[in-house]
């Protein structure tokens, strides 16, 4: 199964970004790796979502 990591700025609802893994785990390291950078973007925060593809 693939697993997608979408990324979307709080406040703005617009997604920036997605990245297909392999496996469950290596999307959510990657999640984990963005919402411990603490870094903003213009003022926003990103979140991230793991959700199976297919």
């Amino acid at each position: 199964m693939v697993y997608v990591l979408i990324i979307i700025l709080a406040g703005s609802g617009a997604s920036v970004g997605s990245v297909e893994f392999n496996t469950k785990d290596a999307c959510q390291a990657a999640a984990k790796a963005i919402a411990d950078s603490s870094r903003p973007f213009a003022g926003a925060s990103a979140l991230t979502v793991c959700v199976a593809k297919g």
